[in-house]
């Protein structure tokens, strides 16, 4: 009787915790799908509203998060995005020279250089694709989720030409927000 009872409560323990889970899910492709769109529309008003109110939003752009040196920035700064003076975004990668560029040019260059909105493949929580770079979102965000939106490479290019775009968020109060951009490419 009594082992009938502990395997009743840890199957509706398991179910319970499965129902959360795909909440979560659904809750975070849907706040990727509106960031998405804002970023599509480049729509910085629409995107600082989903920006984590504490941590801000970091943007990497490559695979590996350098948590350290990746620029973020608070919703305020991300209202006028569009309008901050030039930046280095990280090292360039093959020749390690400074990205250093507006946030247009980064826009155009680092986050949204396919229409990631069409994307063919969208994974949740999980990398789709990565090149010889280690990809760290894991580690980087240990308390988050992320989606990634996914381009594979093209036959001649010898599906070298792949791109992603990862939208990751972190849990506030009851709410998901947005706390990095990466994307990410072949590297050499």
């Amino acid at each position: 009787m009594k082992t009938k009872f502990i395997l009743s409560a840890l199957t509706l323990l398991s179910l319970a915790f499965s129902a959360h889970a795909q909440t979560e899910k659904a809750q975070v492709l849907a706040k990727s799908k509106q960031v998405l769109s804002a970023l599509k529309n480049k729509d910085a008003k629409t995107l600082a509203t989903y920006v984590h109110p504490t941590k801000g939003v970091r943007f990497s752009p490559y695979g590996n998060i350098d948590t350290q040196k990746d620029l973020t920035f608070r919703r305020k700064d991300v209202v006028k995005i569009y309008t901050l003076p030039v930046y280095v975004w990280g090292q360039a990668d093959g020749s390690g020279d400074d990205i250093k560029l507006d946030f247009a040019s980064y826009y155009k260059e680092f986050v949204y250089d396919k229409d990631f909105a069409r994307a063919p493949t969208v994974g949740y929580n999980r990398v789709v694709k990565q090149g010889n770079t280690i990809v760290n979102v894991a580690e980087a965000y240990p308390n988050g989720k992320f989606v990634e939106y996914h381009f594979p490479g093209t036959k001649k290019n010898s599906e070298m030409d792949w791109k992603s775009l990862r939208l990751i968020f972190e849990k506030a109060g009851r709410n998901w927000y947005l706390v990095g951009i990466s994307h990410d490419e072949w590297t050499t």
